[in-house]
């Protein structure tokens, strides 16, 4: 995709290149692409580093306990120790909460090439400073390596702006509209 990109001219991060991942958008929800073979597309991450973007596929321990869950995350790494690591699961907020909160924390990049060594200058702290990231609440996630199904998929920094466009949530036990619903009220609470 990036490669697309620029053949057509367009820098990451831009007007023109949100409305050329847009449309691109349209037509990959339009191919019906499986999660699998996406996550194929991404390389599997050797490491993981705080601040950049990972999927992977999921099973939570607790998930009877749980309302509903997401079996594929997508997050922004904010802390790893050695059972389990937090994110921020970006499938959990409709698509303008996304944009908002991703277009926000960008200031935070670490390059502006957006290349293999980019990442986002935050953690869990910092989002709980800045009251104009609230929309961050709904979506800070703990996990357990040992709950993950296969490997963890690095999403490339060039390609951020299109992932969290893509329709990859894959929540169980209650529909999407209402896990956006809930989301929303989390967002707006003051404390």
């Amino acid at each position: 995709m990036a490669a697309e990109m620029e053949q057509n001219g367009l820098s990451a991060n831009t007007k023109a290149s949100q409305e050329w991942f847009l449309e691109k958008v349209e037509e990959m929800a339009d191919m019906k692409t499986s999660r699998q073979q996406l996550k194929q597309h991404y390389p599997i991450a050797k490491r993981q580093i705080i601040g950049q973007m990972f999927m992977f596929f999921y099973s939570p321990l607790t998930k009877n306990q749980l309302p509903y869950y997401d079996r594929f995350p997508l997050i922004i790494l904010l802390e790893a120790q050695k059972e389990t690591f937090m994110g921020l699961n970006l499938h959990y907020l409709p698509i303008d909460l996304r944009q908002e909160l991703y277009y926000r924390l960008l200031p935070r990049a670490t390059t502006t090439e957006f290349n293999n060594f980019t990442r986002l200058r935050i953690d869990y702290s910092f989002l709980k400073s800045r009251r104009s990231l609230k929309a961050f609440k709904p979506c800070v996630k703990r996990y357990r390596y040992d709950q993950m199904i296969g490997k963890m998929a690095n999403v490339p920094a060039n390609e951020w702006e299109l992932t969290i466009h893509l329709p990859l949530a894959l929540f169980r036990k209650a529909s999407q509209e209402r896990v956006y619903k809930d989301s929303r009220l989390i967002a707006r609470r003051i404390n």
